[in-house]
């Protein structure tokens, strides 16, 4: 910041003039300027003290959301921003925003006008044009939709807050025992509940009043909050009992600050966790924890937080580190890296808490003999006998292990937690292979699977960065028994965080992203995949999969299992069968509706891991060498949610998934040849990176691209061809130091 301060003057008569300015969004405020280095806003509400964020690249310019404020509050701010016109810093001048609550625009065009400031000076850059142009994609969701209650609050006696929640063996922060984020056996029956956090003190009251709701009547529940940590990392300075109202509801009440010795008054830090005692006789353990939940008193909502010093005591995540918006989860410090894709949303809504984690429980059961992957938990008899004929794996979590990337077999062992898709090509139209459909599934519940893939060698080859520093790369080579199919794409498992914050994403604001004809002729040319909702007909924008070929998380939920595990629904009745292939017809709806919806809200509601190491000086410097190698140009920083989606927890969240949704060229070297509606065998949808820093602790091992070639970040750049060749250049042609710094960075996300 200093060095910026410094460079600002220095630069003044050389800078671009950069557009900035605010736009209302309901209760909150989104604050932007039109550059797409990196850029930082300070800003103060109704004249507090000043506050300081990175930026978020998104649709096209640096984007950052002030929430909770009312109408008529007033937002002093100012940015200090890279400006590629001069190669320096520069600081905006200082201008104010007066929140209206409309989505009026309230836009400038910049410091070197000489009329009025920002806010009074015309239209801004969201005004210049119609709204981008989405062809003839449907959108997903639209005021029309359907929406599940909101889970905060605001009336005139206080603001409420809504989460749900599960049980825990031990406490947030007992590392020792590693035993907070994993699941419990019988997670599924009467172990979820929901709070209810009514805030007065907001509103000049002098309490703050809990309620507890359960799903199965509990004895002796406890209610804690505000965190000591001096004796042991569980301790509290509240320690009370909720009082009974019903079987189903508990209530409890705190109206002093025995961390500050005072009454409890607007911001103070407020963690919650309470005891769960189930009334007995219960089948497994009775006794449980919840969650620690930070509430910021005065502030809606809870939000993630990380330990501070000593006793790891509770502040709020800077919004830069909110990568999933507010279903990010807090840092973890149970010591338990293979459990960090998981979690349920931090924000999760009370109606979806018990939802998750039957929806969890469908994710690992085996459909074939039902029994569940975790020990302890009953076999879930109505969920047996549905596996196959034919198949890829017997249960979504023996594919996803971990919900994580999964990572290569041994040479010559079949492809396991690998989707290889096959066809026959004609000029643009791809037809199922005679003997095997569009799918290769290769094992049976009878007689002999259809074929078999396996990896029979990788080739490598070996290069050196412009400092001399040699590297190897390595391809696979498949190998196929029965059937050959003439044409294939192996695509090995992505992780599975965030993709309801995916669906979410508005189709105008890809749309913003996408340059199909590289019209400002930056090498880079995304294109919106376009595909046929197997419900309605419609044509909407592809999201999911290695190619974008499917548009909802619903269609993805219900494709794998028809495809991979054999299982059929409503959706896709008919399973994945040749036109020639023998012993596979038919049609069915093994899996119900309410079960598919149930599978669907845990994989949309996982939370997404905050990004982490923020004060790292070299991971800050990876950041602006990630952006100015051009990578941001494919792996956009940021979007705003739709706020018509149906899930409360999803909507109008910012968030930072470092993808455009888009389909690029990634060059010959990455290729396969089995097109997917309109993408090439060289397009692959850009695959967002958030997460990506954890793979080694939750996979056991580290594998990127769509068939897992690359051992390593290093590996997965360096493959970058087509459109991603000047990002990969720029990667091998730094020094190691400041490749170093780029891989620090991303390990942060």
């Amino acid at each position: 910041m200093a060095v910026a301060l410094l460079l600002a003057g220095l630069a003044a008569s050389t800078a671009s003039a950069a557009t900035y300015g605010a736009q209302p969004s309901g209760s909150s405020a989104i604050f932007f300027i039109d550059t797409t280095s990196w850029a930082d806003i300070h800003y103060k509400v109704n004249n507090g003290g000043q506050l300081n964020f990175r930026m978020a690249v998104t649709n096209g310019r640096n984007q950052y959301t002030v929430g909770g404020l009312n109408t008529g509050d007033v937002v002093d701010y100012s940015f200090t921003y890279w400006d590629v016109a001069c190669n320096c810093a520069y600081d905006t001048a200082w201008a104010r925003y007066t929140h209206s609550g409309t989505q009026t625009p309230d836009a400038g065009s910049g410091p070197q006008d000489a009329g009025p400031g920002p806010q009074d000076a015309g239209p801004g850059p969201q005004d210049a044009g119609p709204p981008p142009d989405v062809g003839n994609i449907v959108p997903l969701f639209n005021s029309g939709t359907a929406q599940e209650p909101a889970t905060t609050q605001n009336t005139t006696a206080a603001l409420i807050t809504r989460v749900g929640d599960r049980v825990r063996d031990r406490h947030a922060r007992e590392s020792q025992y590693q035993a907070y984020d994993h699941y419990l056996g019988r997670y599924f029956e009467n172990r979820t509940f929901w709070l209810e956090i009514i805030d007065e003190v907001a509103k000049g009251g002098s309490q703050i009043k809990v309620n507890l709701h359960t799903v199965y009547p509990h004895d002796g529940t406890n209610f804690r909050a505000f965190f000591r940590g001096l004796n042991t990392v569980a301790e509290y300075f509240h320690n009370g009992t909720f009082e009974r109202v019903n079987d189903f509801q508990y209530t409890a009440s705190v109206n002093f600050n025995a961390k500050e010795g005072r009454a409890i008054r607007v911001g103070d830090r407020m963690e919650i966790e309470a005891g769960v005692f189930l009334r007995q006789p219960v089948e497994g353990r009775f006794n449980y924890y919840g969650r620690a939940l930070l509430y910021i008193v005065g502030t809606a909502g809870i939000v993630p937080f990380e330990g501070q010093g000593a006793i790891l005591d509770s502040f709020p995540l800077p919004e830069t580190a909110w990568l999933g918006g507010r279903t990010t989860l807090n840092y973890p410090y149970s010591n338990e890296p293979r459990n960090r894709f998981l979690q349920m949303a931090l924000n999760i809504a009370p109606v979806n808490a018990q939802p998750f984690v039957e929806g969890r429980r469908l994710h690992h059961t085996d459909f074939g003999d039902g029994s569940h992957s975790e020990p302890g938990n009953p076999l879930f008899t109505a969920h047996a006998n549905k596996l196959g004929p034919n198949y890829i794996s017997r249960s979504c979590i023996a594919c996803h292990t971990q919900n994580g990337r999964g990572l290569p077999p041994a040479v010559n062992t079949t492809l396991g937690n690998y989707v290889v898709k096959v066809g026959r090509v004609s000029g643009t139209t791809v037809t199922a292979d005679p003997f095997l459909g569009f799918r290769l599934q290769p094992r049976s519940t009878s007689g002999t699977p259809e074929a078999d893939v396996r990896i029979a060698s990788w080739t490598t080859s070996t290069g050196t960065f412009a400092d001399g520093t040699p590297y190897e790369l390595r391809k696979p080579n498949f190998n196929f028994l029965n059937v050959i199919p003439t044409n294939h794409s192996a695509r090995i498992t992505p992780q599975l965080v965030g993709l309801g914050l995916l669906e979410a994403i508005p189709e105008t604001a890809v749309a913003a992203l996408a340059d199909p004809n590289d019209t400002n002729g930056d090498g880079i040319s995304g294109r919106m995949q376009a595909v046929v909702d197997p419900e309605t007909g419609q044509t909407r924008l592809g999201r999911f999969g290695w190619k974008a070929g499917i548009a909802r998380l619903k269609h993805q939920v219900a494709e794998a299992l028809n495809r991979d595990i054999g299982v059929t629904s409503a959706v896709f009745p008919t399973l994945d069968c040749g036109p020639s292939q023998q012993g596979c017809s038919g049609s069915s709806q093994e899996l119900n509706a309410t079960d598919l919806d149930k599978m669907v809200r845990y994989v949309a509601l996982l939370g997404v891991p905050a990004r982490r190491d923020l004060r790292d000086t070299q991971a800050q410097r990876g950041e602006t060498l990630f952006q100015n190698a051009g990578c941001a140009k494919c792996h956009a920083t940021g979007f705003t949610t739709s706020a018509f989606h149906p899930n409360a927890e999803l909507r109008g969240q910012t968030i930072r998934p470092y993808t455009d949704l888009l389909l690029h060229d990634m060059g010959a070297g990455l290729a396969d040849n089995l097109p997917e509606g309109i993408a090439s065998g060289a397009e692959w949808r850009t695959p967002p990176l958030w997460g990506i820093g954890l793979t080694a602790g939750v996979s056991g091992g580290e594998a990127y691209l769509h068939d897992g070639r690359a051992r390593s970040l290093t590996e997965a750049i360096l493959w970058h061809g087509g459109e991603g060749q000047a990002a990969r250049n720029a990667f091998a042609g730094m020094n190691s130091a400041d490749r170093a710094a780029l891989l620090r960075f991303l390990q942060t996300l």
